[in-house]
């Protein structure tokens, strides 16, 4: 009998290390999925409360980020293209599934019922998403999944196939080596007590992790998610590797390789990915059926799932009602590039969506002690990475770069990190030309400028990773071109500029100059004669006449 879940995951991420402070929404973000960290400070999130749910996303973004950090870059794989059957044949699995919730685990029927809906961003085909199959009031459960449904990392270490491998792995590589295992069972003739849920799975899902390098390159030129994709992508080839040699090269009859290879644990592990979700009450990940389903949005209107020790059930509720019809959507502070990375997916009115611009003191400053006590003060590090969105100004980034270029003992005083205050004129015209250069530098890394993304995006050709990509680079693009724009009118007051003796010059002086100059031509012959008469006169020898 297992034992519930709160039991059966609750400390697990704690015990291996696999939950972690996140850095971003994701994105973020809210970077979720991270299953070795590397030591980078996390993102800030700036003039949004920080709530409880957020917290806890964060908590979870964090765990399963530690999965793309963890080695140096491997072999690159060819991976599978992402294997999303028509949307009749994800209704007639989701159906199927249903039943068998109902049947075999009991599973009370949810106030949801799946439905058609034309693909996101212009593109082909269609999506299969949950909507309410009644009026639903706040806080009523729309899906209640029990426990013995939930599939966790002790499921996967009682595996009588990997259950040895997956206790030395964390929670998120132990549920992909248990869908791995499942799916090689029934690919070999074996039948899995969990076959409902695997068909109604997808084969891999569009993440870029899966993408052949040389296509993530061309696609993703200049976004911070190339680079991302690819440590992710090398950290898991080398967790392969280290579990290939334990498992499959000493028992490569048990293991066939047909099945358990380094392409199939990278498409099982994208699956985990965007069907997995972290439970704050039970403090750990758990493959849902129908959950992975949920549509996700950043405007927090949406959905949350959790553990109910009550119930003993995972239970998914809202805050507000929903309408007979309407689609819900589960609740996901993360930003673009993180929904891709994890989800293959992309949100086109995400407000969740940013990028990180990083920050630090300069090492070289005779008042970089000074300033990092201040920091320390503050909750803050020497380095720190903060998140710029494109609908608001990120005044906790303009507040520490304004400290790491104080000369002025004196101005440390007026620096604030909950209010916009100007430290000194020639202060924030340093501040916000460094923004303008990071913004120009950023945007020169792309390829095309953000109008040629839009006309690129109203091709009906383009398709796949090549849309889904192209929606990616538009929404980053969008950001810092927004960004830039609120700079620029940050700079504008700015009447000067800085001179080598530490002041500031206005910028329009010469200008000045020649007005004056051209104003004072009609006086000029009556000075020339005034001065005549004063040199004759002797005015200026004071000898004359002496």
């Amino acid at each position: 009998m297992q034992r519930p879940v709160v039991q059966r995951l609750a400390g697990r991420g704690s015990a291996r290390g696999a939950v972690v402070r996140p850095r971003c929404a994701a994105p973020c973000a809210n970077a979720p999925l991270r299953c070795a960290p590397r030591a980078q400070p996390q993102p800030r999130q700036q003039q949004q409360p920080q709530r409880s749910r957020q917290q806890q996303q964060q908590h979870a973004q964090g765990a399963q980020q530690q999965h793309a950090r963890r080695a140096p870059r491997a072999r690159t794989v060819a991976a599978a293209a992402a294997v999303e059957a028509p949307a009749a044949e994800q209704l007639a699995a989701l159906g199927q599934l249903q039943a068998w919730l109902s049947s075999a685990h009991a599973m009370p029927a949810p106030l949801l019922e799946p439905k058609r809906f034309k693909a996101p961003g212009g593109g082909a085909g269609e999506r299969v998403g949950l909507i309410a199959s009644r009026d639903v009031a706040a806080e009523a459960p729309l899906l209640v999944v029990p426990e013995s449904a939930a599939i966790t990392s002790i499921d996967a270490e009682q595996h009588p196939l990997i259950g040895e491998a997956a206790k030395s792995c964390s929670e998120l590589v132990a549920l992909a080596l248990w869908l791995l295992a499942e799916r090689a069972t029934v690919a070999a003739g074996g039948s899995s007590a969990y076959g409902p849920l695997l068909a109604a799975l997808p084969a891999a899902t569009q993440s870029p992790i899966l993408w052949d390098d040389r296509e993530r390159a061309e696609l993703l030129r200049g976004s911070p998610v190339l680079e991302e994709a690819r440590s992710r992508q090398a950290a898991l080839q080398q967790q392969w590797a280290q579990l290939s040699q334990a498992t499959v090269a000493a028992d490569p009859a048990r293991f066939d390789p047909a099945h358990f290879n380094e392409a199939a644990f990278l498409r099982a592990f994208s699956v985990v990915l965007a069907h997995a979700a972290y439970l704050p009450s039970a403090e750990c990940f758990a493959l849902l059926p129908l959950a992975g389903q949920l549509g996700r949005t950043g405007n927090e209107n949406g959905a949350d799932l959790d553990y109910d020790a009550a119930t003993g059930s995972v239970v998914l509720k809202s805050a507000r009602p929903y309408r007979e019809g309407q689609e819900v959507l589960i609740n996901d502070g993360r930003p673009n590039g993180e929904l891709l990375l994890c989800f293959g997916e992309v949100q086109d009115s995400n407000l969740a969506d940013c990028l990180t611009f990083n920050a630090s003191l300069i090492a070289a400053d005779k008042y970089y002690q000074s300033k990092e006590q201040l920091l320390t003060a503050m909750g803050m590090s020497i380095s720190e990475r903060f998140p710029v969105y494109a609908d608001r100004f990120p005044i906790q980034l303009l507040a520490y770069l304004r400290l790491t270029r104080i000369q002025d003992p004196g101005l440390f005083a007026k620096v604030s990190f909950d209010s916009d205050m100007v430290v000194s004129q020639m202060n924030e015209y340093e501040v916000l030309q460094l923004l303008m250069g990071e913004c120009r530098e950023r945007l020169a890394e792309y390829k095309g400028s953000l109008e040629e993304e839009i006309k690129t995006l109203q091709n009906p050709d383009l398709q796949g990773r090549g849309r889904l990509a192209a929606r990616l680079r538009k929404s980053e693009k969008t950001i810092l071109t927004q960004f830039m724009d609120a700079v620029r009118r940050k700079l504008a007051p700015v009447r000067g500029i800085p001179t080598k003796s530490g002041g500031m010059q206005d910028p329009n002086a010469d200008f000045k100059e020649i007005f004056d100059t051209i104003e004072a031509i009609p006086t000029a012959p009556a000075r020339l004669f005034d001065g005549i008469r004063r040199w004759a006169r002797g005015d200026f020898d004071p000898e004359w006449k002496k």
